[in-house]
Order: structure tokens, then sequence, then C-alpha cells
């Protein structure tokens, strides 16, 4: 890990090539909040590609029109990484809304293989 960023709503693990996201408990997660981590990882990778890692390890609310922000055309996929059989239903309604890679997946570490991936 090359960094690890703490706001009041969540917290970000950065990495070469990919980030974690880990919203906290009861957060709405709305536009306001999309466009904080936009302009982190604007700061952070520039214009590289890379991979974003939702870990849902706590229960929160996702406004949808946040996949309708455009901006991180470096973004090549999404992952979302949860056991719970709720947050899959949640994620195949949000697959059809972002427009590249999206994927589901019980452990992070398999997650972080499949970010990996995109950049051997």
């Amino acid at each position: 890990m090359i960094q690890k960023i703490n706001t009041d709503f969540c917290e970000l693990s950065i990495f070469s090539k990919y980030a974690i996201i880990k919203v906290f408990e009861n957060v709405f997660y709305d536009l306001d909040k999309a466009n904080i981590i936009q302009r982190k990882f604007q700061e952070i990778f520039n214009n590289d590609p890379f991979v974003l890692i939702s870990e849902r390890s706590y229960k929160h609310d996702i406004d949808l029109n946040v996949y309708k922000v455009k901006g991180l055309d470096n973004m090549k996929g999404l992952a979302i990484v949860s056991a719970d059989p709720m947050e899959r239903e949640r994620a195949i309604t949000e697959q059809p809304l972002f427009e590249n890679s999206f994927a589901f997946f019980e452990k992070l570490t398999d997650a972080q293989n499949w970010a990996e991936a995109f950049f051997r």
C-alpha cells in the first residue's frame, strides 16, 4: 500500500494501480461525497489508469446518480466486494450504470488480483 486516507465518511487505501474504498456504516454516499473522492483520485492517479475496489464491509446507502458523474475516464474497472447476498443484488442494479469493467467478489484478495490483472 502506498497511502491510506481517512475522511469523515470513508477510508481509502491507495495502491499503485488501484484504490480500495470502504464507506463507513450508515453513510449516504451521494454526489458531494463522490466528487470529493473523484478529486482525490485525480490528485493521486492524475490521468494514469486505475481500478476502484469498493469493499462493502458496512451497511450504507448509495445515490445511484454517482454513476452519472463523468470525469474519471482513467477508472478502467470497478469491483464490489462483499459476502452479503443483499450487496450482490445491489451490485446487479449498479452494473448497467458503469460503462467499464465491473465485477463482484466475496473476498478482497480476489478483487485485488482482478485489479492487478488489468496491468499485466
